[in-house]
């Protein structure tokens, strides 16, 4: 799960809301395959009940990389594995 809030815009209180909650909620969820799948299924259910136009989003597959601040750099190679 990725939320983005505009900093320069502040974001909208309800954006930083969601995003402090969301994002928590997400990682204590999704530590195994099993959940994780549900978690996009649910995702997925949602995105049609909203009529998202499916070939019009971007997936990004879950990876934990270091933050952007971080001195510690990876190869793509160490991410996949």
């Amino acid at each position: 799960m990725r939320i983005v809030v505009s900093i320069p815009n502040r974001g909208s209180a309800i954006a930083v809301k969601e995003a402090a909650w969301g994002l928590p909620c997400y990682a204590a969820i999704s530590q195994t395959f099993e959940v994780a799948q549900k978690v996009w299924s649910e995702v997925f259910f949602y995105l049609a009940e909203n009529n998202v136009f499916f070939k019009g989003i971007v997936l990004k597959p879950s990876m934990v990389t270091p933050g952007a601040q971080s001195k510690d750099r990876t190869t793509p190679q160490q991410v996949t594995d």
